[in-house]
This record gives structure tokens, sequence and C-alpha cells, in this order.
């Protein structure tokens, strides 16, 4: 057995990887890869281990005992959204995600939610409709898909998921991005936390004695094995959900519009092959999903990929550079819904794959089925200068586009 490497010299010392935009991102990541599957990095100003390797990653990702989740939840989200259930480990994970799991029972998705998902997205295509200066068939038209589409779709989705009113639509919203702006501006997501949780507590004890279909009131209710969610694990459940939810699908759902659109020929072929929605959808959360890097720390020292990682380190799950590995997919820079290779980590891997994923995954693929059929001829405006960006979340924070009114 080779010996461990202990060098910690962070590569690119220039680059905080918490903190700093890094507009070539994947170029960066596909250097580190070349260099070790694990690589030493600055994250918010001390040294990280960053797993940049796809089969390096997925194992990191089963391995709950070197690289718990609790132990980076509990530092990173714990002090605004509490005991999550990425805060849990051990009996206590599997007794919290035994109860969430059955909350989220297939009626809810299939009777409740699948009834809003196709009506939400038409609406707010009407509402971009309407807000043209000339509405007449053949009219040119334009919108920023991220501010009049993405953002919107997601928060109004949880927004129904949840039974909110939609009149707190706006303070909802603030509040989802303060959470899930810690620990950057700790003072705005303590304030959003403390809000949020004023606005649950009435709601939660409503839903407990008068449930509707929704999912807060399945939480409220649930019972498996006589077991019952108390009331802080309700808290804490939807501090995470409503900001995580929302944020990082409006994310995916902006790269995977910014993917289609700047491939004109992909969005072209909805209208001929409407079956390969779901692949493009899969391909789109491959190459340029939400999550860029995951947060993870190890308690005690651990020898990784023959890289020693001292106990109390920060450790990074590279998912954006995982993803990319062309060890694992031909071509990986491409996006190509049509290659061979399924399998990706966007959604995590074992214990803690995310509960989530089914949800966004049938947001995109709506989204994208009900543009192709309403806008047609939707591209990019001409001279746009759209982008994706962010290193640890990533997206395009604006994305205009033009098309021809119906």
């Amino acid at each position: 057995m080779s010996a461990a490497i202990s060098d910690v010299s962070p590569r690119y010392p220039e680059i905080d990887f918490a903190t700093d935009a890094v507009p070539e991102l994947h170029a960066v990541l596909r250097e580190l890869r070349t260099q070790a599957p694990v690589v030493p990095v600055r994250y918010h100003g001390g040294t990280a281990y960053l797993i940049t390797r796809f089969s390096e990653l997925k194992a990191a990702m089963m391995d709950d005992d070197s690289f718990p989740s609790a132990a980076a939840y509990v530092r990173h989200s714990g002090p605004v959204m509490g005991k999550t259930i990425q805060c849990m480990g051990g009996d206590e994970h599997r007794r919290n995600r035994s109860l969430v799991s059955a909350a989220f029972r297939p009626r809810l998705m299939t009777e409740f939610v699948e009834a809003f998902l196709t009506p939400v997205a038409h609406q707010l295509i009407d509402e971009i409709l309407e807000a043209q200066p000339s509405r007449h068939s053949g009219a040119a038209g334009s919108a920023d898909l991220v501010h009049d589409f993405t953002v919107r779709y997601a928060f109004t989705v949880i927004t129904r998921l949840l039974d909110f009113p939609p009149t707190d639509f706006d303070r909802l919203k603030r509040w989802g991005d303060g959470l899930i702006d810690f620990p950057w501006n700790p003072k705005a997501a303590e304030q959003a936390s403390r809000e949020f949780t004023e606005y649950l507590t009435p709601l939660i004890e409503e839903r407990r004695h008068d449930p509707g279909e929704d999912l807060l009131s399945s939480l409220a209710t649930v019972e498996v094995e006589g077991e019952h969610l108390d009331e802080e694990e309700i808290f804490s459940f939807l501090r995470l959900l409503f900001p995580a939810g929302a944020d990082t699908t409006y994310r995916g759902l902006g790269s995977m519009f910014y993917a289609t659109l700047k491939h004109r020929e992909v969005y072209a072929s909805i209208q001929e092959e409407p079956e390969l929605v779901p692949a493009i959808v899969q391909e789109s959360l491959r190459w340029e999903g939400p999550t860029a890097i995951l947060p993870r720390f190890a308690p005690k020292d651990v020898t990784w990929a023959d890289v020693a990682i001292p106990a109390g380190s920060e450790v990074l799950f590279g998912i954006t550079s995982a993803n990319r590995d062309d060890s694992v997919f031909s071509e990986p820079d491409s996006f190509n819904p049509r290659r061979s290779e399924r399998e990706f980590l966007t959604f995590g891997h074992g214990l803690h794959f995310c509960l989530g994923s089914h949800l966004a995954r049938r947001e995109m693929e709506v989204s994208l089925r009900v543009f192709s059929e309403r806008l047609p001829d939707l591209h990019l405006a001409d001279g746009a200068n759209a982008q994706i960006e962010g290193t640890v979340l990533r997206g395009p924070a604006t994305l205009p586009v033009e098309f021809t009114h119906p």
C-alpha cells in the first residue's frame, strides 16, 4: 500500500471556493481532477479537501462514518435551520426520514401536486404574454426567464405544496432567500428563521386539528409505528425544505433553459420527440446541477484516495466536478441528452439522497413541455450575456429570451 499523501498546500490559492466568483469554474475543476481525486483548496479562509472525481465522491457519499452529514450541517445550517434531517445520523436519521418520507405519500405527489404543476406553468406564461407591449399574434416578445418564470415557478410550487396563502408569496420568498444565505449573511438568516417560525406556529396547530391534502397537513399528522413529528421537527424540516427546495429548483430550471436554448436543436427536438424531455432534464442536472459543492466535515483522521485528511478538516463534495469526470462520461463538457451514461451525483447518493428529487424533476419536465407547446420559437435574446455562475450554488442570474407571440 502506498503512503498517504499529506501535502496540504491549497491548489489555486488565489481562489476561496466559499466566497469567490470563479467564471471559469469548469476549467479549474478539470485541472484539479487531473491532479488528484482529492485536493486541498481554500474554503472560508481555511483549507478544505475537495473530492473531484466520480468514483471517489460516490464512495464518500456512502460513507457517513468518515464524512457524516450531521457534523457538517450542524455547523453550516444548524444555527438557523435547526436540527434538520441533514444534521442527523443513525437511528435518529432513520426515524425522522421514515416519518418525512411517509408525509411525502404517493397520493400527495400523484394527485395533489400533479394537479397544479401544469396550471401554474401556464399561468406564469400567460402573465409573461400579458406583460408584452404588443399582444397580437405574431408580435415579437421578450422576457427574463429567471425573473419572470423560474424563481416564481419554484417558489409558487413550494407554497402550493404547503398550501400557504398566495398573498404571502413575497415575504415567504424573502424568508427563503434569507435562510439559505447562512453562513454568508448570518444576521439576515437568523431574522428570516425567527420570522418564518413565528409564521408557521399557528399554521401547524391549525393543520393538526383540521388537516387538508397538503404537505404541511401531512407533516402535522403523519404517524409511523406510533411515532409522530414534534413541532420543532416540523419547523426544522420546513426551514430546510422551503429555501432549499425552491432555491435549488429555480437554479436548476434556469440552467436547464440555458442549456436547451444555447443548444437550439435540443429545444426544437421537443416538438417532434416530446418523450425526450426526461432525458433532457437528466442531462441538464448532470451538465450543470444547482449544487456545485456540498460541505462535509471529517470528525476523525481518514485517508481517502491516498490523501491523508486530518480530523477536524472541512471536506467538499465536488458534485459539479464529478459529474464531468471523463473517466465516466464521454465528452463530459458536451450537453448531450442522448448520451448512454445515465448516472450522476446531483441529488447525492446513499443515506442522504435528496427527498425532493422527484418533485424537482417533475417541475423541470413540466416547465420544458409547457414552454415548448406555448412558445416553440423561444430563443436566447440577441446579444444576451447570459451565463451560469456561482461556485457553491450555480445557475444563471438572468436569462433574457425572445419569442413570437402566439
